[in-house]
C-alpha cells in the first residue's frame, strides 16, 4: 500500500474500507458542494472541509434545510477527536430530520460518535433503533448497514442479557402476570426501554408472556407461572450461549449507562457484578454474571421456585458497582413513574432525552 491509497472506517457499518485517495481526488473536482464536505474528510483535508461548510452554511437553500450539512459537520468533529461538538451537530440535525430515513441515518451517526467513545452499549441502542426504522422501509443498502454495525458491536461485546419481565406492576395498576412490562413510559412499553438497553446482546431472553417487543427477543416462562425471579432465571438460563450474560429487572429504563462500567468491573476472575445504590442497597436485578458462575449458583440452589433472588450471591465473588447516575431506578409506583418520565424529558438546552426512544418526534411505531 502506498501513499495513493488508505484504510477508512465506514460509519454506516464500521468496517474498515480500502480508499483510493487518488480516485477521491479526481472526483473531488467535480463534486457537488455537500460531497466535497465527505471526499475532504477521507483524505484528511479537515481544516478546507471547515470552511467550506462554514460558506455552505450561509447559502439560502441550504439554511433552510441544513440537515445533510449538520451531519457531514458532525463527521468532521468525529475526525478530529471532538465527540462533543459532534453531538451539538448530532441534536441540530435531529431538528430536520423529517421521516424515517432521515431518522435512521442521524440515529445511525449519533451511534458512530458513541462507538468512537468506547460507549459500546449506547452505540448499539442506536443501531438498533436505525434498524428497525430501516428494516422494511429502507434501501437494502441501509438496513445491511445497519445490521453490520450492530453485529460488530455485539461481537465486541460478546454477551446475552435476560431480561425478567413477568411481573403483575399492582402498584401501577397491573393485574395479569406480565402486566407490568407492558405499563407506558414516555409512550413505550416499560420492558422495551430494558430490551433497548440491552441492545448489544447478542440475543436477548424476556422471562414473561409473550408480545410483539422492539427487538425480537427469546420470549420463556417461568415454572410455576409466577415463581420468582430466580424461577425464571432458570427457565432462561438453557437459552443462553455467550461467555458473559446480563440479569435485567424489566423496569430499569435507565439501565444502559451503567452496562459498560459493569463489564470492567466483571473483569477476568469475578463471578458477577451488580449496581448499589447511594443508599447501599444492592440491586440483584442490576448486574452482569459469568455464565458459568450463574449456571453454578442456580445448580447450588436446588428448585428454584419462590426463592429470593439475593439467595442467588451467595458465595460468589461478587463485584459491587457505585450507582452514582442512579441508573438502576426502578418503576415501580406511580411516583416513581412520574420521576422516570420527568427524568427522559427535562434535559439541558441542546440535549436530546435520556431514552432514545422518547427523542422527537421519532417516527417509529410502538411495536406492542
Amino acid at each position: 500500500m502506498d501513499a495513493s491509497t488508505g484504510w477508512l472506517i465506514d460509519p454506516d457499518t464500521l468496517a474498515p474500507v480500502l480508499v483510493d485517495r487518488a480516485a477521491v481526488a479526481t472526483r473531488l473536482a467535480a463534486a457537488a458542494p455537500l460531497d466535497r464536505l465527505f471526499l475532504l474528510r477521507v483524505l484528511g483535508r479537515t481544516d478546507e472541509a471547515f470552511a467550506e461548510a462554514a460558506a455552505l452554511a450561509e447559502e439560502p437553500a441550504v439554511a433552510a434545510d441544513p440537515w445533510r450539512l449538520l451531519l457531514l459537520t458532525a463527521d468532521l468533529h468525529r475526525s478530529r477527536g471532538e465527540p462533543e461538538l459532534a453531538e451539538r451537530y448530532h441534536v441540530r440535525a435531529w431538528r430536520y430530520a423529517r421521516g424515517r430515513d432521515r431518522q435512521a441515518s442521524t440515529l445511525q451517526h449519533a451511534g458512530t460518535r458513541w462507538y468512537d467513545l468506547g460507549e459500546l452499549h449506547r452505540a448499539a441502542q442506536h443501531f438498533e433503533l436505525a434498524l428497525t426504522l430501516r428494516r422494511g422501509f429502507a434501501d437494502p443498502a441501509s438496513v445491511a448497514g445497519s445490521e453490520l454495525a450492530l453485529a460488530a458491536v455485539r461481537d465486541r461485546l460478546d454477551l446475552d442479557a435476560i431480561v425478567l419481565a413477568g411481573g403483575r406492576g399492582v402498584r401501577l395498576g397491573g393485574q395479569e402476570l406480565g402486566a407490568k412490562a407492558l405499563i407506558p413510559l414516555a409512550g413505550w412499553p416499560l420492558a422495551d426501554h430494558v430490551l433497548l438497553a440491552a441492545s448489544g446482546a447478542a440475543s436477548r431472553i424476556q422471562v414473561g408472556p409473550r408480545r410483539i417487543a422492539l427487538g425480537t427477543p427469546v420470549f420463556c416462562r417461568e415454572q410455576p407461572a409466577g415463581g420468582g425471579p430466580v424461577a425464571a432465571l432458570a427457565a432462561a438460563l438453557p437459552l443462553v450461549r455467550r461467555p458473559v450474560v446480563a440479569v435485567l429487572a424489566g423496569d430499569l429504563p435507565f439501565v444502559c449507562g451503567a452496562l459498560g462500567e459493569l463489564g470492567r468491573a466483571l473483569g477476568d476472575g469475578r463471578d458477577a457484578a451488580a449496581l448499589v445504590d447511594l443508599t447501599g442497597r444492592t440491586s440483584h436485578l442490576a448486574a452482569l454474571w459469568r455464565t458459568s458462575s450463574l449456571r453454578a449458583a442456580l445448580g447450588r440452589l436446588g428448585d428454584p421456585a419462590g426463592l429470593p433472588v439475593r439467595a442467588l450471591y451467595r458465595d460468589v465473588d461478587l463485584a459491587l458497582v457505585p450507582d452514582f447516575d442512579a441508573c438502576s431506578a426502578d418503576v415501580d409506583t406511580p411516583a416513581d413513574r412520574h420521576a422516570a418520565e420527568e427524568r427522559i424529558s427535562s434535559r439541558s438546552p441542546g440535549q436530546l432525552p435520556a431514552s432514545p426512544l422518547a427523542w422527537p418526534r421519532l417516527e417509529l411505531h410502538a411495536p406492542s
